[in-house]
């Protein structure tokens, strides 16, 4: 088994609760078994049209994932690097990132080898304004699950309060982790 280095620092926390959302980048993520589905398709429409609107600086399918990535063996994959970013974003938010992202173990038929997981979900958003990420989604505060619908859903309505609701942080990275080729169009 091969040991994983300590977990890189991805991020630290700005307090820019009093500044206004423009300029936002939407990076949409789906994973790769399920993203020609209808609702795939559906969501990318609906960020692209936020777009197209102004309401959204830029939308864009970011990248496509496999349904699991182990801790051990894919430590270094573009997925893993985006999840622990998004993971640094929910720490500092005091939220989790379950149900949609699972962490969990897994093991084989005959084997002694038990394995971590991360299972990814179908679709995830996240969203940045320059060098800060703004919000993840799917993720919970322990009461309440803030789902891609709903994000969506709060542009398309015009509330601009309810982003307030996430701090930033400050990320190290100035675009997608991972390569969108394949992705749903519109």
């Amino acid at each position: 088994m091969t040991e994983r280095p300590a977990k890189p620092d991805h991020a630290t926390h700005t307090d820019r609760s009093t500044e206004t959302d423009t300029g936002l980048r939407a990076e949409l993520y789906l994973r790769g078994d399920t993203h020609r589905g209808l609702g795939a398709r559906e969501v990318v429409g609906r960020a692209n049209r936020l777009e197209a609107n102004g309401v959204l600086g830029e939308s864009m399918v970011a990248g496509t994932w496999h349904r699991c990535h182990t801790r051990t063996e894919d430590w270094r994959s573009e997925a893993m690097e985006a999840y622990e970013e998004f993971e640094a974003w929910a720490e500092a938010n005091e939220f989790s990132l379950e149900p949609g992202f699972q962490q969990r173990t897994r093991s084989f038929i005959g084997m002694d080898d038990v394995e971590e997981v991360v299972v990814f979900p179908v679709v995830a958003l996240a969203l940045y304004d320059a060098d800060d990420l703004r919000a993840v989604f799917p993720c919970t505060d322990g009461d309440r699950t803030h789902t891609v619908e709903s994000a969506l859903a709060a542009f398309e309505r015009g509330d601009e309060e309810w982003l307030t609701q996430f701090d930033p942080v400050t990320v190290e990275h100035a675009g997608p982790r991972l390569d969108a080729a394949g992705a749903v169009a519109d």
